[in-house]
Parts: C-alpha cells; structure tokens; sequence
C-alpha cells in the first residue's frame, strides 16, 4: 500500500491522507477471506467424505452452489480440490442452480416495485411510440402538487402490447403514457406516487397503483375501474397529497440523517443506497463497524435539533459545475446528473451558496443535489426518531428513522417500556421471596422480548436491554440463594431420615424432596453417605415437569446394587434418561406422573439386594 499511495498520491492527493484506512480494510479484507477460506476447506471436506462414503461419483450442482452461494467458495476452486480428492463436480447443475438464484433475485427486486413490476417499456416500445410521434413525457409539474394536472392520453399499454382503448371490467394491468404528468416516477429510492387519472367528462377513472420512467416515457401502471380509456382522451392527474406529503417528509429525512452521520461518524461515510416511502426513511451508507448506542443517540439529537431549529428546505436548477464546487456538497458516488441539475439545501439559500462556494459556514448544512420531493420546512418532521442500525454488507450499515406521528409513537412506546421495566424491578431482590422471584424473572423475559418487537429508538432499546440484564443477573443471583438454602433444608432432612434408616438396621435410603436440581442432589447424596453410610436414591420434580435422579452406593456395597442399574430400572418408570459408575450414577425423567411407582420401584430394587425394609 505505502507503494501504491506512494506512487499515485500526486494524480490523487486523498490516497495519501486515508492511506491508513486503506490498510486497514485491506487487512480486514484478506482477514474475512482467510475466514471464509477455512470455513470453505473444512465444508468440502465434510461433504467429499460424505460422498465416498455413500459411493457417489461427485458434487452435484446443489452441492457445488452451496459451498459457492453460502459460504464463498469459488467454483474454480471446488474443481481443482474435486480433481485432488478423485471426484467430479457437476458444473452444469452449479449453472442451473445459479440462473434459478438470478430469478429469485429479479422476482425479489420485481416485488419491491409493486404493480410497476408487471409492466415494462423496452427498447422495442419505446422505439414504437417515438416513430409515432409520440414526445416524452413532461413531468417537471411533478414537484408542484398545486399545479394544472390536466393532461392528454397519448398511449395505452398492456400484456399484449399497445391498444387503441380499453373497457374496465377485464381486470388487466395497463400502463397509461401521457403528454404531461404530475405524478412522480419511482426514482433515486423513493416510492412512486398513486392516485387516479379521471377522465375529462367524469366517464373513466383509471386508479393508478405505480409509476415508472423507461427512456423519457412516463408509465402510470393501474387499472381501469369504470368507463373507457382512448389514446387522445383528456385526463386529470389526481395525485395522492397526503401520501405524497408523508413521502417528501421522509425523503427531506434522508438529507438530515446523512448530515448527522457525516457529523458523528466523520467524512468515512457515503452514501450506498436509499429507500423513501410514507412510514420511513431508510438510509444505507458505508462504516466499517456497528454504531454505538451513544452515536445512534447523537445523530438522533442532531436531527431533533434541526428538527427545533425550524430550517427551511431551498430547492434551485443550477448549472452542474457550479453545483460541484459548493463545499460540503454531498452526491452519491458514480451516479451521473443532469447539468443543470437540482440543489436541496436545508438551511442556507441556494444562490448564498453559489456566492460563496468555498465558505466553512455550509460545513454545518445538508446540501446535496437531488431530484426527488421534499417538505419546505423541517419543523415539519414534527419529530425524530431512529429506530434501527443493522449491518447490510460488508463494510455497509442501515439506519431508519421516522417522523412525525411514527416517531412520537416510538418515543411512547420506548417510555412504556421504562415504566414497565421500573414497575418489575420496584422491590429490592435481596429480600424477595421465592414466589416474587419466579414472577419477576419470568416478566423481565417477556419485557426482553417485546423490546426486541418495539419499535423505539436504538439507545432507547440498548439501554433497555442492559437495564434488563442487569436486574435480571440481580434477581438470579436472589433465585440461587433461595436455592441454595432450600438445597441445604433438604439436604438436612435428608440426612436426619437416612439416621433413623440407619438406626433401624438399614442400609439404605430412598428420599424425595422438592425443586432441588441435579447438581444439588450430588451434595445431599455425598452429605448422606457420609453422615449415615447408607446407600441413596434421590428424587426431586424441578420445575413441576422434570424429575432429577441421584443414585450413589457405598463401595461396599456396589457389587450387590450397583448405582448404574439402580438408576437405570427407576428411571424406566418416568421416561428417563441417564448413567454413571457403580458407585454414583444420576439422570432425569419427564414423567411425573410415574413418582409413585419409581419409588416403589427403588425400594424394592434395594431391599432385594441389600436387604432391610
């Protein structure tokens, strides 16, 4: 690296001063490999024995796809190792099996388009309506929802291909193409707009469920619920406001996430992708590592702030190169954009900027260039919260936030869940007894539960969750001591009974106690044999499902009943399972039920080997 910063740093200057960020995703880089690598190796190990074992001539294409799609493993190097260890590898069902996960790709990306998806314009029809005479689509009234929305149809597109008109009732998906139009196509990650096209006379109405943009040509993709629809009818745009309202707001959102970031993380992050819709602001960008929750907590402050602060939003057409000279201009890397082209400001106006291009003062302001709709103002926003930060791809995070009615309802219901948590843990731990210690570890699980369910903010949810495994290490911590003296009251009545067993010329003693695991049943078996000298077979319901058995025999007498076979014949009789030596041997069951026969069953097993009652 030094090498390569060495030699190119004059051609580009930014290589020297993040060189040790290069390094340092190289090293993680080769890391991640070295990982995946081994994992690969030991995965075709496994599965090139499993096939000479089961006389199989090779990786069939699953296979080879498998060890190439989940764990990373080239299909050049599963070859060479199948040469190495004498088997082929079927390359042709490994293709197979690649064009089925491309299809399930492009049905997943299909879906994300909704109604969009059924309907496309190709170069084939495109080059139709251009050889008809038919211009592009006008859509600058996109941005303006007051604007005349009055528009002519110029094409109608279905299954089929093109048609002169269409009759509602069929149920078909069409694509109207119009002279001019005020909806928004689906574009730089935000959502299309919906509505209706309402034809001039009241006689048609086409519902408009999604709209996209294919070579200048916009196509509003719906259905026809009533009347008829002609080439050369005149329609109303009736654009969705209030969605398309909540849809600005989000997008206007994306702009003030981005900046919070850049301002929390550092100038490491770029943009890597978007998703603009009416509930949320979803934002992907590069960072090597999860956020924390004190940085999820800053950058939500910072927007709040902006938020307080009542920033109007300046939207202006300026030349392209004039807009790339402004400093702290932000734009999405290799994507191209028009000149002129569209600058959103929040804060500062736009011809300011223009003035005064190279000024530290847009150091503290969202500028970006962006051809999507956004709110005037970001008092707007009402609210903010951030509501989740996940990994995406290596080297890539997500953040979503909401706005609004959403984020006062994630700040509710991350409230609700502080006072519920406050409520469980309002009595101190160290004195409870045993009843509220069942309850309170049973309600801190289902509060750890619906927290991961809630949404509410990231700090709000970490901090929860911290709080919650705290408390609950405190109250598990009360659980064992209870435990533990009720092992310990067992363990002397245990002991008190194997006397009076021993007193009365017996060699051996059989006990049941209550909620004692198996772990404390060792103790109280090895406290009996010491005290008393007698064999022992413990029983105790744990939980009310689960039966613990201990058997353990003095070596005396582990020839005539060893505690294995004892074992073993007791636990035939509550569906157990267990083993150990002659001398001690423990397990457990599952039929409670069975209790009664089971001691029946240990003392008669005793009094016939060992002799007394």
């Amino acid at each position: 690296v030094p090498a390569a910063v060495g030699s190119l740093s004059a051609a580009f200057p930014e290589l020297a001063e993040q060189q040790g960020h290069v390094q340092a995703v190289i090293a993680d880089e080769e890391a991640a490999f070295s990982s995946m690598l081994s994992r690969g190796i030991k995965e075709f190990n496994s599965r090139a024995e499993a096939i000479k074992q089961t006389g199989g001539g090779g990786f069939d294409g699953a296979s080879a796809f498998f060890l190439y799609d989940s764990m990373g493993f080239p299909l050049d190097l599963t070859e060479l190792m199948a040469r190495e260890a004498g088997l082929a590898v079927d390359v042709s069902g490994f293709q197979a099996a690649m064009e089925e996960q491309k299809a399930r790709s492009a049905a997943a990306a299909a879906a994300s388009k909704g109604d969009g998806a059924l309907l496309t314009l190709g170069p084939e029809q495109t080059a139709r309506l251009a050889d008809e005479g038919v211009a592009f689509t006008d859509d600058s009234f996109k941005f303006d929802l007051g604007a005349d929305a009055r528009a002519t149809v110029r094409a109608i597109y279905g299954a089929g291909g093109f048609v002169d008109a269409a009759e509602a009732g069929g149920g078909e998906t069409l694509g109207v193409v119009l002279d001019r139009s005020s909806f928004f196509s689906q574009a730089g990650g935000q959502v299309p707009d919906v509505g209706s096209l309402v034809e001039a006379g009241g006689g048609a109405t086409f519902r408009v469920s999604s709209v996209q943009s294919f070579g200048g040509y916009v196509l509003h993709v719906g259905s026809l619920e009533s009347g008829s629809l002609s080439a050369g009818d005149s329609v109303a745009c009736n654009v969705d406001g209030e969605r398309r309202r909540r849809i600005s707001k989000s997008h206007t959102l994306t702009h003030a996430i981005n900046l919070a970031l850049h301002q929390v993380l550092g100038e490491g992050v770029s943009q890597k992708g978007s998703l603009v819709d009416d509930s949320k602001a979803r934002f992907d960008f590069s960072h090597g590592k999860a956020m924390s929750a004190a940085e999820c907590e800053r950058v939500e402050a910072l927007v709040r702030t902006m938020v307080a602060e009542a920033l109007p939003v300046h939207i202006q057409t300026v030349p392209l190169d004039k807009a790339l000279a402004i400093n702290n201009l932000r734009a999405v890397f290799g994507e191209r954009y028009p000149d002129p082209v569209r600058v959103v400001s929040i804060g500062p106006e736009v011809p300011a900027l223009l003035a005064a291009p190279e000024s530290d003062e847009w150091e503290q302001y969202s500028i970006e260039l962006c051809g999507g709709t956004h709110i005037p103002s970001t008092s707007d926003f009402g609210s903010f919260a951030l509501v989740e930060e996940c990994a995406v791809a290596k080297g890539v995070r997500r953040v979503v936030g909401v706005a609004g009615e959403l984020a006062a309802e994630a700040e509710a219901a991350g409230a609700a869940l502080q006072s519920r948590l406050a409520e469980l843990t309002a009595s101190a731990a160290g004195e409870a007894a045993a009843g509220e210690v069942e309850a309170t570890r049973k309600g801190l699980t289902a509060l750890k539960l619906e927290v991961d369910a809630a949404t509410t903010s990231v700090h709000v949810k970490v901090a929860l969750r911290d709080s919650i495994a705290a408390a609950d290490r405190e109250w598990l911590k009360r659980a064992k001591q209870l435990s533990a003296g009720e092992a310990d009251r067992a363990a002397a009545a245990a002991v008190a009974e194997a006397r009076a067993a021993a007193d009365a010329g017996d060699k051996f003693v059989v006990v049941q106690v209550d909620d004692v695991d198996g772990k404390a049943l060792q103790t109280l078996a090895q406290k009996v044999v010491k005290e008393s000298g007698l064999a022992v077979f413990a029983l105790s319901v744990v939980d009310g499902d689960k039966i613990a058995c201990l058997a353990s025999v003095p070596k005396g007498d582990a020839d005539a009943l060893p505690a294995n076979s004892w074992l073993q014949t007791v636990l035939a009789e509550v569906n157990g399972r267990g083993g150990g030596r002659p001398a001690q041997a423990q397990g457990s069951g599952t039929d409670v039920a069975g209790l009664p026969k089971a001691l029946e069953v240990a003392r008669a097993m005793a009094t016939e080997a060992l002799g007394g009652r």
